[in-house]
C-alpha cells in the first residue's frame, strides 16, 4: 500500500521566508569541470607531438601514419601555441556544454525553479506532493502523482533532502508509490489496449535510445492515467493516484 508519510523539515522563519536554496553541481565537480578538464586537455595537447614522434621511431607499421607525421611535426613555438589554443577551445566547448546540460534547481517556500538546457520550468510548492531520488534522478510528483520532473541531478542525497526540507517540501527517502509499479509485458490484461500500444512503442524507443520519443510517450501515458519508470530497458507502470 502506498504511503503518503514524509519527514518535513521546519519552514523558514520570517527573515528567511524570501530566501532561496540553490541546488546545483557540487563545488568539487565544478572545480574538476572548469579547471581539471582544461588543464588535462592542455597537457594532452602539449604531449601529443612528442608521443607522435616517439611512435614514428618504432620499427613497425603505424595505422594513419600521415596523422602521426602531421602531429609530430608540431615543434615550433607558434605551432605549439596554435595547437594548445585549439585544444583549449575544444575543452571549453565540452565544459560549457556539460555545464549547460547540468540541472540547477532553485528552491523557495513558494516554488521551485528548474533550469536545464536553456529551459526554465517553475513548480508551485502547493502543487508538489512528493520529492525523492530514484538512483541519480530527482523526481517531483504533483498532486495526482504525475512525474512533473524526472531528471539527473549531481548533488548528493543528503544535500537535496536538506535543501527541500528547509523550505517545507515533502521529501521522501524513496518513491512513496513504489509498491504500485508493475513490470510491463506486451498484451497485459491489466492495461487498456491503447496504453499497451504506447508502452510497446516506448519499449522500441528505449532500445534505440531515442530519448525525445521516450519522454514524449511517457507524457502520453500520463494523459491516459499511468506513470512509467525504467530500469535499463525494462518498463514499470502504475496508475495515477489522487492525493
Amino acid at each position: 500500500m502506498a504511503t503518503k508519510e514524509f519527514r518535513e523539515g521546519p519552514r523558514s522563519g520570517s527573515d528567511a521566508a524570501a530566501g532561496k536554496t540553490v541546488l546545483a553541481v557540487p563545488f568539487a565537480d565544478r572545480l574538476v569541470m572548469f579547471v581539471g578538464i582544461p588543464v588535462l586537455v592542455l597537457l594532452l595537447g602539449l604531449g601529443l607531438p612528442a608521443l607522435a614522434r616517439w611512435a614514428l621511431s618504432w620499427d613497425t607499421a603505424l595505422p594513419f601514419k600521415p596523422v602521426f607525421r602531421f602531429v609530430g611535426a608540431i615543434d615550433k613555438p607558434w605551432e605549439i601555441a596554435v595547437n594548445l589554443t585549439i585544444w583549449l577551445l575544444l575543452a571549453l566547448v565540452v565544459v560549457f556544454t556539460a555545464a549547460r546540460e547540468s540541472m540547477r534547481v532553485t528552491v523557495s517556500d513558494a516554488d521551485m525553479r528548474v533550469e536545464k538546457d536553456d529551459q526554465v520550468r517553475t513548480f508551485a510548492r502547493d502543487d508538489v506532493s512528493a520529492v525523492f531520488l530514484d538512483g541519480k534522478k530527482l523526481v517531483v510528483l504533483d498532486q495526482r502523482s504525475r512525474q512533473v520532473l524526472r531528471d539527473t541531478h549531481e548533488a548528493s542525497r543528503s544535500t537535496l533532502a536538506e535543501g527541500f526540507r528547509r523550505h517545507g517540501y515533502p521529501w521522501h527517502d524513496s518513491d512513496p508509490y513504489a509498491d504500485l509499479f508493475k513490470p510491463w509485458s506486451a498484451g497485459s490484461a491489466e492495461l487498456p489496449e491503447t496504453a499497451d500500444d504506447v508502452l510497446a512503442a516506448r519499449q522500441s524507443a528505449l532500445r534505440t535510445k531515442a530519448q525525445p520519443e521516450v519522454r514524449s510517450l511517457a507524457a502520453t501515458l500520463e494523459k491516459m492515467g499511468y506513470v512509467v519508470r525504467d530500469e535499463g530497458t525494462r518498463q514499470f507502470w502504475r496508475p495515477l493516484v489522487k492525493s
